[in-house]
């Protein structure tokens, strides 16, 4: 096949990557950068000029663009879409029960959620490592002095979320429930959290003095909608805020990210890095990676935890019900369910290192043997075809 790979924002391009060494055809489509959530009708107009213009079997994609998706079902074209979030929103959208569509989808329980909505090839994958690109590192003496730490976290605190802009706005019976469901929740990973939904009277105010209802672009139950709005990234940003500030009580912790950290006194703050690069190299020259995952991925593995273990790196990562799957705790991967194991577990590898080291090596050839991209693509290249048959 020819393929099309279409940027989407904010995403990577490690697909066309694989589809390569697969000795695939693929061209990168020269035009806009797609937003699921924010279409522009005049991207999608360009896109299909050159469509009209160009000869491809296929355009592919990470998550999931509906106009892209409607273009492709009116040219007779295969779309193929592979998802790292959850929930993700466009999934919602009508144009994703077009036939031409190919949706693989890395959390199950999202999976088992979206096959209610009767979206016609729609399958569970887990996410990849591009294993080409971890594997080129070169590691300088300048990186072990700028990344070498005991604990590393890479990522955002979302501390702009719907809950802060809002919560000051809302009348006392309503914010208490809110807060509730955040204090019920917080840094508590013993079992798979089920998307929020809000209650039928936290729905009819937001409605009534917010509008909310317009906010809803993708056609989501309102309730779950606002539920995912002013919980899911706000519990987010308490769980990451509350795990860093204990664990650098007693050890140093070193934080990358874009985000304001000023509820983090003793956390040693970096900026943002590149994550073809940088990051890699943060995930081998730490001795402890953590993953705090998003509360709306209930079981599947965040493309951080494999990042991290495809660059032979240690991690520690809040509980996934899907980890067990692939993975054996305490020999590949390490966990915790709860603060007290988190402080307890990493008080422990930081100070046994044989045992942390052979555990990030069984993760690596885990990783590489089961999860590398190429691995994926031709699972996904494998079910297309089979499906299309």
């Amino acid at each position: 096949m020819h393929f099309l790979f279409i940027d989407v924002k904010d995403s990577i391009k490690d697909i066309v990557w694989a589809l390569l060494e697969l000795g695939e055809q693929v061209d990168i489509y020269p035009g806009a950068q797609f937003d699921p959530l924010n279409p522009k009708e005049e991207e999608f107009e360009a896109l299909e000029l050159f469509l009209a213009e160009h000869d491809f079997n296929c355009l592919i994609s990470y998550l999931f663009v509906p106009g892209v998706s409607d273009i492709c079902q009116k040219l007779g074209l295969t779309y193929i879409g592979w998802v790292y979030d959850s929930p993700l929103a466009s999934l919602f959208h009508p144009a994703a029960k077009n036939p031409c569509n190919y949706l693989f989808i890395f959390d199950r329980a999202e999976y088992e959620h979206m096959k209610s909505y009767q979206i016609p090839h729609l399958y569970y994958l887990p996410l990849g490592v591009n294993l080409s690109r971890t594997g080129a590192l070169n590691i300088s003496p300048e990186d072990e002095q700028n990344f070498a730490c005991d604990i590393s976290f890479v990522g955002n605190l979302y501390e702009n979320n719907a809950y802060n802009s809002h919560i000051s706005q809302l009348p006392e019976h309503i914010s208490a429930e809110l807060k509730l469901y955040l204090l019920k929740n917080l840094c508590n990973w013993h079992s798979p959290k089920p998307w929020p939904r809000v209650s039928p009277r936290i729905a009819a105010y937001m409605s009534e003095n917010f509008g909310a209802e317009l906010w809803n672009r993708q056609h989501m139950d309102l309730d779950l909608f606002l539920g995912l709005l002013m919980l899911s990234r706000k519990l987010a940003e308490m769980d990451r805020v509350t795990v860093l500030n204990a664990l650098s009580e007693h050890h140093p912790v070193d934080l990358y990210t874009r985000s304001n950290c000023q509820n983090l006194p003793k956390v040693r703050v970096h900026q943002k890095v590149d994550y073809y690069t940088e990051m890699n190299k943060i995930f081998y020259l730490s001795r402890i990676n953590l993953n705090i995952s998003l509360p709306s991925i209930e079981t599947g593995l965040p493309q951080r935890v494999l990042d991290i273990m495809g660059s032979g790196g240690f991690v520690m990562t809040n509980y996934q019900q899907e980890i067990e799957d692939y993975f054996e705790i305490g020999k590949d991967i390490e966990v915790f369910r709860d603060l007290d194991e988190l402080l307890e577990k990493t008080a422990y590898y930081l100070s046994h290192e044989k045992e942390r080291l052979r555990i990030a090596m069984n993760g690596y050839q885990k990783v590489r043997d089961n999860f590398s991209y190429v691995h994926q693509m031709k699972e996904i290249l494998a079910t297309v075809t089979r499906d299309k048959a």
